[in-house]
């Protein structure tokens, strides 16, 4: 019984270091070997190939290893990480089962360094994991902690909790191994608590590992209590392997409470699970349980007959650990059933002979095992010097490297001092220039302010002139000429003249009138420049055949110097004239609008158009006091027209503060 236990921490490594390969085992190879041959070489066939292997793992590691190494070949051609690793992980597995550690330690640093230089955390943290197994099997179990210290916190960086999970029952088993079973219960609680969840393979073996560590502690209650959940859940999975060990536990436990009634249940119910089994082995053991719960409840010829059956097919399968257990309990049994102390001393030297064996192999093991981390700590410190060496290799070629940088750091900055300060002498060259520029268009900007202004005044000197003078002039005529027509009787002949002359006279004024008006309009300087442009834009609507519309918007919201007023009506008044004169247009539009601190005008009319090209090749003076104008106060003129399809002007004037 104490072998069985003393078993248990081999049997919970064995099953984490395979665990990602009998999850993946289906047990079924005909499908995946048709599916093989018809598959193409990419990453589904790299799957499928370490699929096909893990099939193969438990029972014939030579074709196992074959189709890893196919997968791992093809993961090299495609460059494919994940199958790169998965191959270190599952060779390496392969090697611990061999009990050939160095070679799978040097396999497993190969892939933490493909990793890392890949930055590929995930399988750096798995790697990781691979390496404290590794250690766990050499009985290294500092190093085991540590290397699952590094993987636990990349696996809680991903957040995955599959693996949190196993990485904590690692830690549980290094912990009772060690015998600090308190924090090792803490860390399968932890295990469990995320592993319930799913209530799979992994779940039921960290139940395993808590109900060992449990039992260690002497919670005897708690720990059957868990054995009985692991019996539920390996039926409900259908584990006949798992339940099996768990009723062979459950005996133990049975045994050392002396709870003989319940021992002969467990012990009937672990028979029965024989024929599922099929393995002689296991049989043996259903028959020594059987045993010895008939011999507690003192039914010597039953437990006789099936310690007698165990012992026979332990011999015949030449299994000397399980032997030397049965020899005592035979021993025991012969004396209470046969009473025969001479057969009894026989078996009992057996057991001992075996026992000696048995010692014998485990200090040789032991030795093996010695010699094996001598050499390893060797190796590893052969390593280490290595590391070392190439460490200050590395650090005097980053000395050599940071002086080279250094060195073309500075010739750089002084190469961009260079630079900036040609940069800076050039900007203030620039800059000098742009100042006399500026200082020319000013020049020219006050001329033309200067020449508009003068235009205006010439315009309105003019104006007053034309209206005050030659327009009293006429007037004085028209009222002589009245006079004259009351005074003297004409014939009808003559008094037709006489009211042709009188009409021309009447049309001679309204045209002055009108011209004046034009050069100089009062109504801008009395109303202001909406109601001016109102005013004007009825009287065209009315004295022409065009039906003029006008709008504005924002207009009086805003106080404009005399130049922008004048410059505004002057190029509507321009636009419009050659509306009147040339568009040959039923519908026109004039649209001021103020927003965003500058004056958009918009004009246009459905008239026949014209080519741009000819306004840019022979400018009517109109036209180009028109774009002086809009120039000097720094604004634009986009002009949309074509033959046929009428024309359109939309200025922009920005408004200074």
């Amino acid at each position: 019984m104490k072998q069985i236990l003393s078993d248990l921490h081999r049997v919970l490594l064995a099953l984490i270091l395979l665990n990602n390969i009998a999850n993946a085992q289906t047990g079924d190879l005909k499908p995946l070997l048709e599916k093989l041959k018809a598959s193409k070489p990419d990453t589904n066939k790299v799957r499928l190939l370490n699929k096909i292997g893990d099939e193969y793992a438990y029972n014939d590691i030579k074709t196992a290893r074959q189709y890893y190494k196919d997968a791992y070949e093809l993961s090299k051609k495609l460059d494919y990480l994940r199958g790169i690793i998965r191959y270190f992980s599952s060779e390496g597995e392969l090697l611990n089962i061999e009990g050939k550690y160095d070679q799978t330690m040097l396999l497993l640093r190969e892939g933490v360094k493909l990793s890392i230089d890949r930055k590929d955390r995930m399988r750096e943290g798995i790697m990781y994991e691979n390496m404290g197994n590794t250690f766990q099997e050499m009985q290294r179990l500092d190093s085991a902690a540590t290397y699952y210290f590094k993987a636990l916190p990349i696996f809680e960086g991903f957040q995955d909790s599959l693996k949190m999970a196993n990485v904590y029952s690692d830690l549980a088993n290094v912990f009772t191994q060690t015998d600090k079973q308190e924090r090792a219960l803490s860390y399968i609680n932890r295990a469990v608590e995320i592993s319930k969840k799913l209530e799979d393979g992994y779940y039921l073996s960290h139940l395993v590992n808590k109900e060992n560590i449990l039992w260690k502690l002497k919670r005897r209650n708690e720990a059957e209590k868990v054995n009985n959940q692991i019996i539920a859940l390996a039926r409900k999975l259908n584990d006949v392997v798992d339940m099996a060990d768990a009723l062979q536990n459950q005996c133990n436990h049975d045994v050392e409470r002396k709870h003989y009634e319940k021992l002969l249940n467990h012990a009937q119910e672990l028979a029965k699970l024989n024929p599922q089994l099929q393995s002689a082995e296991r049989t043996t053991l259903a028959d020594y349980w059987l045993s010895v719960a008939y011999y507690f409840n003192r039914n010597y010829p039953k437990s006789y007959n099936y310690i007698n059956e165990a012992v026979i097919k332990a011999e015949k399968l030449q299994n000397t650990e399980h032997l030397q257990q049965y020899y005592t309990h035979y021993a025991k049994v012969i004396l209470a059933y046969k009473n025969d102390p001479i057969l009894a001393e026989k078996f009992n030297n057996l057991s001992d002979s075996l026992r000696e064996v048995s010692f014998n192999k485990n200090i040789l093991k032991t030795t093996k095992e010695l010699e094996t981390k001598y050499e390893t700590d060797k190796k590893e410190r052969s390593i280490q010097q290595l590391s070392i060496e190439n460490l200050n290799k590395k650090r005097q070629i980053s000395l050599l490297i940071f002086s080279v940088i250094l060195l073309s750091v500075a010739l750089i900055f002084f190469w961009l001092w260079m630079q900036n300060r040609n940069r800076i002498r050039k900007q203030e060259q620039i800059l000098h220039e742009q100042k006399l520029k500026q200082l020319e268009n000013e020049k020219q900007l006050m001329a033309s302010r200067a020449v508009l202004q003068g235009q205006d005044e010439e315009r309105s000197r003019l104006a007053k002139d034309l209206h005050d003078g030659l327009g009293g002039i006429l007037s004085s005529v028209k009222y002589s000429f009245q006079n004259m027509k009351q005074s003297f009787i004409l014939q009808y002949e003559h008094a037709l003249a006489f009211e042709r002359s009188m009409n021309l006279l009447d049309e001679s004024l309204a045209e002055l009138r009108r011209v004046s008006h034009n050069m100089m309009p009062e109504s801008l300087a009395k109303l202001g420049l909406e109601d001016a442009l109102k005013n004007y834009i009825q009287t065209l609507d009315e004295n022409s055949e065009i039906n003029f519309t006008y709008q504005s918007f924002g207009l009086e919201d805003v106080e404009l110097e005399n130049i922008y007023k004048t410059t505004i009506f002057r190029v509507i008044q321009e636009l419009t004239t050659n509306i009147i004169r040339h568009s040959n247009a039923k519908e026109a539009l004039v649209q001021v609008m103020v927003k965003d601190n500058q004056i958009n005008i918009t004009i246009e009319d459905d008239g026949v158009g014209f080519e741009p090209q000819q306004v840019n090749k022979q400018p009517s003076m109109g036209v180009q006091n028109l774009y002086n104008r809009i120039d000097y106060l720094k604004g634009k003129v986009d002009l949309q027209t074509g033959l046929g399809s009428g024309c359109s002007y939309y200025i922009e004037i920005p408004l200074t503060k």
